[in-house]
């Protein structure tokens, strides 16, 4: 027969293995839910080289665009070498 010792230790068992797994539960759902923080360096950086890119991009259309593309080419290509 079943003592009634065996179903009271089975009873606790199972009590704390619902506690533990409720709060593992909401740990793992409070993880999920945390963004990074905004890293204002990156930003800055991200910025600078895309207003660079711009430029270079701008300084290049009107090259092409110009009297003598050829020259005015070849005198970017040397500014930026040096």
């Amino acid at each position: 027969m079943v003592d009634v010792s065996h179903i009271a230790v089975a009873a606790i068992i199972a009590i704390i293995a619902t506690v533990f797994g409720l709060r593992k539960k909401k740990q793992g759902s409070s993880k999920k839910n945390n963004s990074p923080p905004k890293n204002k360096v990156f930003d800055e950086a991200l910025e600078s080289i895309e207003k660079d890119l711009e430029e270079s991009v701008d300084r290049i259309e009107s090259a092409t665009t110009g009297d003598s593309p050829a020259d005015d080419l070849a005198d970017l290509g040397n500014a930026r070498r040096r």
